[in-house]
């Protein structure tokens, strides 16, 4: 409940801040970044789309034998950190629109960040329940957490590359994605060797 609670709140506050911008005489930018309007909604229109699915998902679900309300948490949580990805975004061409000046470039760091963290959180939740596919489930449940300790880490480190200068930013960007990238197959792959 508290996680739909911020998201109504993020929701809330990006239009808030766009009606505000909106009807003052801050709105500065330029034709080339596009129309105001665009600009100021079309987050809070998107952040909107996205969660309805929050309200369809339950009734969509419901007749699969429960799997929704096993699945509630990790869905939530998903649907949190891309409603807090859009906010950001939102922040970033808010901050366009009434002329300052702003990188974002910078952005992109602290998305996949929040990403890879939400990812690594989220992932363990959806252990599947060893039946008549239990090898399959198996594997999967055994090499789902090698492979989220290192998303962890690496969105942890994602989010500091923001501290990096300009010239260094998409250097420790890609850097950071690929190692990551790399140390979780490795280690899932060290975890299913180790059950072949």
């Amino acid at each position: 409940m508290m996680k739909k609670i911020i998201i109504g709140f993020l929701i809330f506050l990006s239009f808030t801040v766009s009606i505000t911008i909106l009807n003052s005489n801050t709105a500065t930018a330029e034709a080339n970044n596009g129309s105001i309007a665009v600009l100021l909604f079309s987050i809070p229109l998107t952040m909107c789309l996205v969660n309805s699915n929050l309200m369809i998902l339950p009734k969509i679900l419901s007749s699969h034998n429960g799997s929704y309300t096993r699945y509630k948490k990790g869905i939530e949580n998903i649907f949190l950190s891309v409603t807090a990805i859009l906010f950001i975004l939102h922040i970033g061409l808010t901050l366009l629109v009434v002329g300052v000046k702003v990188n974002l470039l910078y952005l992109i760091p602290v998305c996949i960040g929040i990403v890879l963290i939400t990812v690594a959180n989220t992932l363990p939740r959806f252990q599947l329940e060893l039946n008549n596919k239990k090898n399959a489930n198996e594997v999967w449940n055994i090499i789902i957490r090698p492979f989220s300790l290192p998303l962890f880490i690496g969105g942890g480190v994602m989010l500091l590359c923001v501290f990096l200068p300009s010239n260094l930013l998409l250097i420790g960007f890609f850097f950071t994605l690929f190692s990551t990238l790399f140390v979780s197959i490795f280690y899932s792959y060290k975890a299913y060797q180790s059950i072949k």
